[in-house]
């Protein structure tokens, strides 16, 4: 009987320490699967430097962002495509798709799965082919932007003309920055491409001859003015028109209501519609649920409602171009210039401007 107790006892204690194991494991696995699912509770994104008001923006993502997320803290940075190298530090981003091969062969941003990117039957096809590189889609694309004749209707040769050379006998009727540095390549690559009708050409020398055109009706005193300067001095009454970029027109007052807009051939032959595309992008090395978020802001900063706000602000519309459809109906209700810019934007042989050479 004693020994018989005794084994008895031995299998108690052997249960109860089998237990305790089970216990510590289940309280080891638990511990390390908390510690392995990431906690976030900010994300840091960067806007395109380059739109009319960057902090208006900012404020709209937030808002919105607040109503999905508000746990999640938005951090403001800066970052520009161009000149800033590797955005390091931060986890959303928006550059210029001319940027894009070097974005990608440098490896600052990543691709997303298309079925990522929400209500894509909004976005027009163009523009997401655009920032789509061997079946990969590197972002979503979020502003459009382009050189485009904005002039006086009054003025008939202006009104009429379909090619710069239609303007051929004319002289300073134009506010161009030709001279300004930014400005001048971007206009001998818009040359060339309707030259040789492709949408994203090498540079070379055939663009001098046009060049030489568009120096000559540009206005003197204003060819190394940036976009803004020529929208001022066009509004001021100098000129008959001006090249510039469709959100320069929120500056115009006293010719405002004289004004429309539309693209134009920068030679003799047929225009070849380009197009800047802004996107938003996650940048490398993002994953797991902060990679996640980041495709949840990557879409709020592309929403259609906040398009649509940003493109009104204190009651005056910015005219910016927007990828998006549906923004511009509600748009158009308000001013009616959109209308033109809808029409600019809906172009079904529209492409999008792409990685250029160094002059």
């Amino acid at each position: 009987m004693i020994y018989t107790y005794r084994i008895s006892k031995n299998n108690g204690f052997e249960s109860m320490k089998k237990c305790i194991l089970t216990i510590t494991l289940l309280v080891i696995v638990l511990c390390s699967s908390a510690c392995g699912r990431e906690h976030v509770d900010t994300l840091t994104y960067a806007v395109f430097p380059y739109i009319p008001d960057v902090e208006y923006y900012q404020e709209i993502i937030e808002a919105r962002w607040a109503e999905l997320e508000p746990d999640i803290k938005l951090v403001r940075a800066d970052w520009d495509c161009y000149y800033d190298g590797m955005p390091e530090g931060i986890d959303v981003v928006m550059y210029d798709a001319v940027m894009l091969d070097t974005l990608i062969s440098d490896g600052w941003i990543q691709a997303i799965d298309a079925s990522a990117v929400q209500e894509t039957e909004d976005i027009y096809p163009y523009a997401l082919d655009g920032i789509t590189v061997q079946d990969k889609l590197y972002g979503i694309p979020v502003f459009l932007c382009g050189n485009f004749l904005i002039y006086d209707r009054g003025s008939e040769v202006l009104a009429s003309a379909e090619h710069i050379t239609d303007l051929a006998d004319e002289s300073k009727i134009l506010v161009i920055n030709s001279e300004n540095d930014f400005n001048r390549p971007q206009y001998k690559y818009e040359i060339i491409a309707d030259i040789r009708g492709e949408a994203n050409p090498s540079i070379d020398s055939s663009a001098e001859e046009y060049m030489s055109l568009l120096d000559r009706l540009a206005d003197d005193a204003h060819k190394k003015d940036d976009d803004t300067q020529a929208a001022m001095a066009y509004d001021s009454g100098i000129g008959q028109g001006y090249i510039g970029y469709s959100e320069s027109m929120r500056l115009l007052n006293s010719r405002f209501d004289q004004t429309g807009i539309k693209a134009i051939s920068f030679s003799d032959r047929e225009n070849i519609p380009r197009l800047y595309v802004d996107a938003a992008a996650v940048t490398a090395g993002v994953k797991g649920k902060r990679y996640e978020k980041c495709l949840e802001l990557m879409n709020v900063m592309a929403d259609a409602d906040v398009m649509t706000a940003l493109s009104v602000q204190d009651g005056e519309p910015q005219y910016l171009m927007l990828p998006r459809k549906s923004p511009y109906k509600t748009l158009i209700e308000q001013f009616t210039l959109y209308s033109e810019l809808e029409k600019l934007a809906n172009n079904e042989k529209n492409h999008v401007i792409l990685t250029q050479n160094e002059q």
